[in-house]
């Protein structure tokens, strides 16, 4: 548990380093990673390379604080602030220049070292009222 808890740490650190190799270093070839941001689940490296390459185009300072990490078993449930300045498209909504910051968190579940699926939640509508996409609170 404490090595799993370690490698998410280590994933976490391969983004805020912008190292897409170093994310996918602790991910299962096979890995599977859903996100309420993704239309449909992605599978496997060749998924995962591009879904941060989007997050970093679109945020190119994408920065995650963890405010809490919890092992248990095979999982790993992190709780993360992300900040960052949009500049580039995400989802068809183009660059605004806006910085902004809202909370996510990440359920990892691995096996032999590494992450073999991934369930990602965000604060969207948060991260959307910042980016003026909807309307203020």
């Amino acid at each position: 548990m404490a090595d799993n808890v370690a490698i998410a740490r280590r994933g976490f650190e391969a983004w805020n380093a912008h190292d897409v190799d170093g994310w996918l270093k602790v991910l299962d070839p096979n890995q599977v990673t859903e996100s309420d941001t993704i239309p449909g689940a992605i599978k496997g490296h060749d998924g995962a390379r591009p879904f941060m390459q989007m997050y970093l185009k679109a945020f190119p300072d994408l920065r995650f604080s963890i405010d809490q990490m919890i092992g248990h078993d095979q999982y790993v449930v992190t709780r993360y602030t992300a900040s960052g300045t949009h500049k580039g498209d995400l989802g068809g909504l183009h660059g605004t220049g806006r910085r902004a910051q809202t909370n996510g968190c990440t359920v990892a579940e691995f096996k032999n070292g590494k992450i073999v699926h991934q369930w990602i939640y965000w604060d969207t509508g948060h991260l959307l009222r910042q980016l003026g996409a909807l309307p203020g609170a």
